[in-house]
């Protein structure tokens, strides 16, 4: 995740997530390969790779959250292909910004929470990473973009 735009009443983030694109491009030159030096019908594998990599970028999902002091808003933004979803919530309404950590077969996954006034909590970002330090930077820069000392950090 990280800062697209920020001034002293807009706030934007977004989020893509590089091992989607990644393998994309894997799969795209694995497949440009096969189609280069192999022949019929091997060849039509490289086209099916070349599909896939296509098809992976066009899927690739895209997450931004944008915080707005002027109209007290936040606004996530979760892009699929096809799909849009789209939450509003009041920043006044924050109570707290936290980094929450998951475990998974030994390895901790973070990821940037937010608890609401109202018991509400949900999470930034869909996936969580295992770059503890980047969500820190990003929840730091959420805090200091809203200057409400009050909101401690937590983990």
């Amino acid at each position: 995740m990280k800062v697209i735009q920020r001034t002293s009443a807009l706030l934007v983030v977004q989020e893509h997530l590089l091992a989607v694109r990644c393998m994309g491009g894997l799969a795209a030159a694995i497949g440009f390969l096969i189609f280069i030096i192999f022949e019929f019908p091997f060849d039509l594998f490289g086209c099916l790779c070349i599909g896939t990599a296509a098809l992976m970028s066009m899927l690739n999902p895209v997450e931004i959250c944008t915080l707005n002091k002027a109209t007290n808003s936040m606004t996530l933004e979760k892009r699929r292909w096809l799909s849009r979803k789209i939450q509003h919530h009041q920043i006044s309404q924050i109570k707290e910004i936290c980094i929450d950590k998951q475990q998974w077969l030994g390895t901790e996954f973070y990821r940037i929470g937010f608890h609401f006034t109202s018991g509400k909590h949900f999470h930034l970002t869909q996936f969580p990473t295992t770059d503890r330090a980047a969500q820190q930077l990003i929840a730091q820069h959420i805090r200091d973009f809203l200057q409400d000392r009050c909101l401690a950090p937590s983990l």
